[in-house]
């Protein structure tokens, strides 16, 4: 028994050292260095990024926004709510006035080392301006043209689904599209998924609000027709055939570009193999002719 006593203490204190002890002393490995150090960089880079974002927020609400027109504001607020971004009208506005700044810095600079490279690069200045609300617009029409694609898709489904039975949740028809939705029409269905938890009224109002693309319109118009208790069966049908004439125009037009494309590009080669024939027989010619000589 003394035995047993002893091995159980002796047991005891190897478990003590070893929690409390050894991981005070155990030696750092140079993986966790390395992780460590890259969170502690993160972590700065975190920081300076959020005061930095944190004194923009406070120059624009103190300044910028008391410079800015209503239409300006309605304009970019529009822009934000579409893409569902975190900021202020008054942010884009700095961040013009940021890249038209850095744009004259860079004009003045060249002039001072050449006056027509000087008057060259005064062009980025309108550039800079331009810039940041260009970049949202595009990448507005990028969804938009996205979403105007796979949207035929998803409403086949969502046609077939409410065609079978009236008894249908909207919800359980866009989670089985999810899987095969491209990222942005995804992203959307994704924010409708979310906003249905409040009522499928509130969801398709969102869902005009946000993407108001013609067909889309029309879906939600016939949506809203059919939770108010009308069977509008044949309107989902006209809207499914304008769906389907859209899509088959698109693969014309994608197989007509693709066709262009090829054909550049045997027009390209055709000329690159020509060129080097060219080249091939004047050598042929040169040598020939220094032989002679």
């Amino acid at each position: 028994m003394i035995l047993i006593a002893q091995i159980c203490a002796y047991c005891s204190v190897l478990y003590i050292v070893k929690t409390l002890l050894y991981p005070i002393f155990k030696p750092v490995s140079r993986k966790q260095k390395k992780i460590t150090r890259q969170y502690l960089n993160e972590r700065k880079a975190n920081l300076l990024n959020n005061r930095i974002q944190s004194f923009k927020r406070l120059i624009s609400a103190k300044i910028i926004r008391k410079t800015m027109s209503a239409s300006d504001i309605n304009r970019y607020k529009k822009i934000i709510e579409r893409l569902d971004l975190k900021i202020n009208p008054e942010d884009i506005r700095l961040d013009q006035i940021l890249y038209s700044s850095a744009a004259l810095i860079i004009s003045i600079i060249m002039y001072q080392a050449n006056p027509l490279l000087g008057y060259i690069s005064a062009f980025f200045i309108v550039l800079g301006w331009l810039y940041p609300v260009d970049e949202l617009e595009k990448t507005i029409d990028r969804k938009n043209k996205n979403i105007s694609l796979d949207f035929p898709s998803f409403y086949s489904m969502v046609y077939y689904q409410y065609s079978k039975s009236v008894n249908i949740y909207l919800s359980d028809v866009i989670k089985d599209y999810l899987p095969n939705a491209n990222s942005d029409m995804a992203e959307e269905l994704g924010v409708m998924l979310d906003n249905i938890e409040y009522g499928e009224e509130y969801a398709i109002k969102m869902l005009k609000k946000r993407v108001p693309l013609h067909y889309i319109l029309k879906f939600c118009d016939i949506m809203e027709t059919r939770l108010k208790g009308y069977d509008n069966i044949s309107q989902m049908t006209y809207l499914k055939n304008e769906l389907d004439e859209f899509r088959i125009r698109n693969l014309e037009i994608e197989l007509e570009r693709r066709e262009r494309k090829n054909s550049l590009l045997q027009m390209i080669l055709i000329i690159c193999l020509a060129i080097y024939i060219v080249i091939y027989y004047l050598f042929t010619i040169i040598e020939s002719i220094r032989l002679f000589q």
